[in-house]
């Protein structure tokens, strides 16, 4: 089968494979930060794929230094708390990739930030490079993960990795994630697609009717251990502080925030 032209701006969808899907976050010059539009025809794309019957694995991939940055900041900037609770930010993101009952892998080459980060951790297959760095940085703008991250995270890594890398928003390599059992595998720079469709051909191959069901027993497990609405909660209570006021202006004027005088 032909690869399939891009049907969309910010997301692009293409089949290298009979049976496998690949959505590619396609906004580099904002390190294909996850703005609300991006989001929109995200879950539209995923949607669809989702409701292929031909299609048996999907691949959600993003560019070769960034797979992405996170939340559009700039978007950040114009909510607070009352905004931000009463939009229910983030959680259609949320709740498209739950609804997903065929195996999602993440093919991700240089940074996965913040919510692209986030992104990767709702997959049930994380492919990375050896150049990879993961992080959650929302503490340096006086925020904290939304969209599960404190969750996942914890799940994946242990408490103690996981409170280091959020509470100091601290970034981690591709090795290093690869030890704390956070990816599946590592490949060289440039290559980390190619390998995410040989695993998508191979997962494609089985029955799909096994792969869905096993997929809805582990994710039912990690599921037991998270409360996501509480992380969720917290999350919007964040958007209300002067510290994320400050933060968030801060970033955007590229300059060091200065916690002691925002008010808080």
């Amino acid at each position: 089968m032909s690869e399939q032209p891009p049907r969309s701006t910010l997301v692009q969808r293409s089949t290298p494979h009979p049976g496998v899907a690949v959505l590619a976050f396609n906004r580099p010059e904002k390190r294909n930060a996850l703005s609300q539009s991006l989001i929109d025809e995200f879950l539209s794309e995923l949607a669809t794929v989702s409701a292929d019957h031909a299609i048996k694995a999907v691949i959600l991939t993003g560019g070769p230094h960034f797979f992405s940055a996170g939340a559009d900041i700039n978007e950040i900037s114009r909510l607070d708390f009352e905004s931000a609770r009463g939009c229910r930010y983030l959680e259609d993101l949320c709740n498209g990739m739950a609804a997903v009952r065929k195996p999602v892998i993440a093919a991700v080459e240089g940074m996965a930030l913040g919510g692209g980060f986030e992104v990767a951790l709702m997959c049930d297959l994380i492919f990375a490079s050896e150049i990879t760095k993961f992080g959650l940085p929302e503490v340096r703008i006086g925020l904290i993960p939304g969209a599960g991250g404190t969750q996942r995270l914890t799940n994946a890594v242990g408490k103690y990795q996981a409170m280091k890398m959020i509470l100091f928003g601290a970034t981690i390599t591709g090795q290093e994630a690869l030890s704390n059992g956070l990816v599946t595998e590592l490949s060289p720079p440039g290559s980390v697609l190619d390998r995410a469709i040989k695993a998508a051909q191979q997962l494609a191959s089985l029955s799909s009717s096994a792969v869905q069901l096993a997929k809805e027993a582990v994710c039912r497990s990690d599921k037991l251990g998270r409360d996501d609405e509480f992380e969720r909660s917290l999350y919007y209570s964040a958007f209300g502080t002067a510290h994320k006021r400050e933060g968030v202006s801060a970033f955007l004027e590229k300059r060091s925030p200065d916690w002691d005088s925002s008010g808080a």
